[in-house]
């Protein structure tokens, strides 16, 4: 698995979340702002429309999509259980 977490530097709520998934997610990922220069593009290419947005992957499938942090809590407790 792999994941995208789609921030902004004026949200509330997105270092909350970035924080959890730093602190909880032991998968390769990436954390993109929109301070990064492909940041528009990415987020177009894969319908983003509100951050904070974490996106896994199992392969090149997207399994999950979610912007809170009880979904991704949720989510990755189905994948241990």
């Amino acid at each position: 698995m792999k994941y995208i977490l789609f921030t902004t530097t004026s949200c509330p709520k997105c270092p909350a979340l970035k924080r959890f998934v730093e602190d909880n997610i032991s998968f390769d990922g990436e954390e993109l702002d929109n301070t990064d220069s492909d940041f528009l593009d990415r987020a177009k290419e894969l319908k983003i429309e509100a951050a904070p947005t974490l996106v896994i992957f199992k392969g090149d499938k997207e399994i999950f999509r979610g912007n809170e942090i009880q979904e991704v809590r949720e989510f990755l407790k189905e994948q241990t259980a």
